[in-house]
């Protein structure tokens, strides 16, 4: 790889003597490994060869130019970097005035100069190719006298410089006559570098610590330059991001001899050419959802005669490609869920004893688990036919068991009932009707309180997953209904348990505890401060609460007029504006039986903080006490 870069290179650092002083230009595209291969690959392989021969190999100096200001500035750089020590003492402070030419006079240097930088420290600075990376960050209006201090190095010191940069990015960067002058004037040779998957890829096996890990990526080492290949992201950075993700789930797996090579040889490719698309910008966490049962919606799609030109919406598009781009990956029915892959995306950490212990779950790995029969029955293509049998028979065990509570799990054994189904096979169901069947199991778990109450206001009308698998398709029409009436039962047992809750604050506040009152205003309970769950409350409760006492009455004073502050207008909240008006008129009556001068400074002291935070609303309906 890059072997007219190696060629280009070689010419040029062997020579003794140039005919015409110059620099060479090492160009690729933005993440196609230009400072790696100077790096990781062609420095190490020269000093190898210089050895072998005899030679002394001449060290490169790599100085970055990213935001360079001026040539004082990158002299300083370049000391910095050739002599970090003598530079954080702070003795090169009086001398860079001198300029950088000073630095490879050492014949020349005075005595006090030599002191002041150790004489050691200026020889270091003859003894390095110079390589100066970023060419194309240098701040604009500085790059005119950077090059001039390249030009000097070359034409007046005879040093040798290599100038990485994306040469694109640098003429867009800079005016391109400015350019064109520069490289006539001080570029010689130039060597294009393309992306080297492979060196990416030994190079992370190779930072590896020793161990299982390392010896199970390094065995399979092709495999993964064959997915990387495939991936058509050329970016090595993202390349090394992803390798970095890949190990690091070995380690993990391969740290439990209970879970399969197969299944850790699957986990590592899955988890490579995820994260070669999510760094890329061609995957995203709504995607990777579409993934799991991809081919199901996919066929129900074709099934229920769809017409050919009818294009797919784009996060199911974008789905489709990355399973038809790795299809030897099966990313549809992957070996762990997406999530754990997205978690660690975004926060670098990695639960070892999580994610092995759901695989292990999920795919029945080890003595103490045994592989659920919906996956089972999921994967019935790859498996025996005695093992499809025995699935059918669990499943239909289950659920007349009513094992399955949560809303993944009832749907995906409503789907693979439908699936089936279509093959003439109802043993599922016993030979009843799949939506009566599956009502019916609904609404026993509600009537039991066993039914898992709604996390969202609806349930997802499109293909989803079930820990990890896809669970069937909103294109059929019997799923459509059971999972329509699946969320119209869960937002019921929402609502009952919202409800219990409410009224257990209130009981609270009834008891003494006042500052109960307060969770239905705080704004990191959502479910209380923001939705009308007070109106099923009778107002004369709340007002008989409030004209207990003086605290009473404050409490209920301030809840009435912190909770609808911020409602305005077709806010959910601003439904409960009439209950509220309610409750206030129910004081207001109330305190006439209060003892003088009580009654009218209670009445005083609730009406004010109401109006308080009324006072900036503009619509008289979102008010409590609205303006006479």
């Amino acid at each position: 790889m890059n072997e007219h870069a190696t060629k280009v290179l070689d010419a040029y650092l062997d020579s003794d003597n140039q005919f015409v002083p110059h620099a060479v230009l090492i160009e690729g595209r933005w993440g196609s490994g230009k400072t790696f291969f100077l790096q990781k690959v062609y420095e190490p392989a020269r000093m190898k060869r210089m050895r072998e021969e005899g030679r002394s190999h001449v060290p490169f100096l790599f100085v970055s130019l990213f935001g360079a200001t001026s040539a004082r500035d990158v002299e300083m750089r370049i000391y910095k970097t050739a002599c970090p020590g003598e530079a954080v003492a702070g003795s090169i402070a009086g001398t860079i005035a001198l300029g950088i030419g000073e630095f490879f006079r050492v014949k020349d240097t005075t005595k006090m100069t030599v002191e002041k930088l150790g004489e050691k420290a200026i020889k270091r600075l003859n003894e390095f190719v110079f390589v100066f990376d970023d060419l194309e960050r240098v701040e604009r209006q500085a790059f005119g006298e950077v090059m001039g201090l390249v030009n000097s190095l070359v034409a007046e010191h005879g040093r040798k410089v290599l100038l990485v940069t994306d040469e694109e990015k640098l003429k867009e960067r800079v005016d391109s006559a400015v350019w064109k002058d520069q490289n006539e004037k001080i570029v010689g040779r130039r060597a294009h570098i393309e992306a080297d998957l492979e060196s990416v890829i030994q190079a992370s096996i190779s930072n590896m610590p020793k161990g299982i890990a390392k010896k199970f990526v390094s065995a399979r080492a092709s495999d993964l330059l064959t997915i990387a290949k495939v991936s058509r992201v050329e970016n090595l950075r993202n390349l090394s991001w992803a390798m970095h993700n890949a190990t690091a789930f070995v380690e993990a797996l391969a740290s439990d001899s209970e879970i399969p090579e197969a299944h850790v040889d699957r986990t590592m490719g899955v988890v490579l050419a995820t994260t070669l698309w999510m760094r890329s910008g061609l995957l995203d966490a709504q995607t990777l959802a579409r993934l799991p049962g991809l081919a199901m919606t996919l066929a129900v799609r074709s099934i229920n005669n769809r017409p050919e030109n009818t294009p797919l919406e784009p996060q199911l598009a974008r789905a489709q490609e990355f399973a038809v781009t790795f299809n030897s990956l099966s990313v549809g029915a992957p070996p762990l869920e997406y999530g754990f892959i997205i978690g660690f995306e975004e926060s670098g950490v990695l639960d070892a004893r999580e994610v092995n212990a759901w695989i292990k779950t999920q795919f029945g790995f080890g003595k103490e688990h045994v592989e659920p029969s919906w996956r089972r029955l999921w994967h019935s293509r790859s498996r025996p036919q005695a093992d499809t049998e025995i699935a059918v028979s669990d499943l239909h065990d289950e659920l007349a068991h009513f094992v399955f509570r949560e809303h993944g799990a009832i749907l995906h054994a409503a789907g693979l009932a439908i699936r089936q189904a279509k093959f003439n096979d109802v043993r599922i169901t016993g030979g009843c009707n799949i939506v009566g069947y599956f009502k019916h199991y609904i609404d026993r778990l509600a009537a039991d309180g066993l039914l898992e109450a709604a996390k969202y206001e609806h349930l997802p009308t499109v293909s989803d997953s079930y820990e990890g698998l896809g669970f069937s398709s909103s294109d059929t029409e019997e799923f459509r209904e059971i999972a329509d009436y699946l969320g119209a039962k869960s937002m019921v047992v929402t609502a009952a348990k919202r409800l219990t809750r409410v009224e257990s604050i209130i009981a609270e506040a009834e008891e003494g505890d006042f500052e109960a009152l307060f969770k239905f205003v705080r704004l990191e309970d959502h479910e209380l401060s923001q939705r009308p769950v007070l109106m099923e409350i009778p107002p004369d409760r709340i007002a008989s609460f409030m004209l207990r006492d003086v605290p009473e009455l404050d409490a209920g004073a301030r809840l009435l007029a912190y909770r609808y502050n911020r409602a305005v207008s077709g806010d959910p909240l601003c439904q409960e504006i009439k209950w509220a008006r309610e409750v206030h008129a129910a004081v207001v009556e109330g305190l006439q039986d209060w003892k003088k001068p009580h009654d009218q400074m209670a009445l005083d002291h609730m009406n004010g903080l109401i109006r308080y935070y009324e006072k900036d609303k503009q619509n008289p309906d979102d008010m409590i006490i609205p303006p006479s």
